[in-house]
């Protein structure tokens, strides 16, 4: 689920985008000693059935269960908006 006082954020977090850049990490990003995936400066892990992935950097992590429920969290609005919008830039990029 998403933070209850950030209710606002629960319209902006596109699951289906989040998943293609999740897939997108693993496919072509480094991956490191915790099987964790990095590309762009944000990082993409899932458990070892991938029905929970994360996406993250320093200051934002958006975990994503299964059926689409989410939970987002960050340092503040502005860190959660740029993560958003980095997920979008890469979702459009090949």
């Amino acid at each position: 689920m998403f933070n209850a006082g950030d209710s606002h954020v629960e319209h902006k977090v596109d699951i289906k985008q989040a998943l293609r850049v999740f897939y997108k990490i693993r496919e072509g990003g480094k991956k490191q000693d915790d099987d964790t995936y990095v590309l762009q400066g944000i990082n993409a892990y899932s458990d070892y059935d991938g029905y929970n992935v994360s996406l993250f950097n320093d200051y934002v992590r958006l975990d994503i269960r299964f059926h689409n429920s989410f939970n987002f969290e960050g340092s503040n609005q502005r860190e959660k908006d740029s993560f958003l919008e980095k997920l979008a830039l890469m979702d459009k990029s090949d």
